[in-house]
């Protein structure tokens, strides 16, 4: 029964959530893998779409904030991701967009690929915590899958060996509105992250970027 394997985020983990009852299994990550989303500060990305462009914007130990702005260089909304030996983990977002509160995932979501092989999946259960006037908690899943690997010709360049991750959100609770929800693809590059995505709102490819040092295209 491998279908909702172990993850490594490369990580990494299965989480299964109760109220008052979390259970985490994990394995030792895969420090190659980590390079599919490097994360340095000042790493910048434009891209096509909604993504606009993307800026790692602060870092203090492990915790890395992204900030991502429109044409106008008015920002979008910024996202916390945790990174260490087991993964990339994605703990919180906050938008500048009207009737959307800020949003910090309990445990932290897995946000990079684990594996390679095309099939993998992990089933992850979180509590997305709603900075409103309730303090809403929400009991959400999370479907990862592992969608194989691809060349992958953007603006930005020729990326090879591009990991394509599904991730599929669904809240566990009726009447209350989805923040997030539907299918999020995202294609990852080796030693640059990610280099095209397509969400329910939109999709794009990286125009441009600087990782590392290093420009693209």
């Amino acid at each position: 029964m491998k279908r909702y394997g172990l993850i490594g985020f490369i990580l990494i983990a299965a989480v299964f959530f109760n109220p008052g009852c979390i259970k985490r299994v994990e394995r030792p990550g895969n420090t190659d893998l980590l390079r599919y989303m490097p994360l340095h500060q000042w790493d910048n990305f434009q891209y096509s779409g909604p993504m606009g462009r993307a800026v790692v914007s602060g870092n203090i130990n492990d915790l890395f904030t992204l900030t991502y702005y429109d044409k106008t260089d008015k920002i979008l909304f910024w996202q916390d991701l945790l990174k260490n030996d087991r993964g990339i983990f994605w703990k919180n977002l906050v938008a500048r967009k009207k009737g959307q509160p800020p949003l910090s995932f309990e445990p932290a979501l897995p946000f990079a690929p684990w594996s390679r092989v095309a099939g993998d999946t992990l089933l992850f259960s979180s509590a997305e915590i709603r900075g409103d006037s309730a303090n809403t908690h929400m009991h959400i899943q999370i479907e990862y899958e592992i969608m194989g690997t691809e060349i992958v010709t953007v603006p930005a360049g020729t990326f090879m060996d591009c990991i394509k991750l599904r991730m599929s959100f669904k809240s566990l609770y009726n009447g209350e509105k989805e923040l997030l929800s539907g299918d999020r693809y995202l294609w990852f590059a080796h030693d640059v992250g990610i280099v095209r995505y397509a969400f329910p709102d939109g999709a794009g490819e990286l125009l441009s970027a600087k990782v590392d040092g290093k420009t693209y295209p």
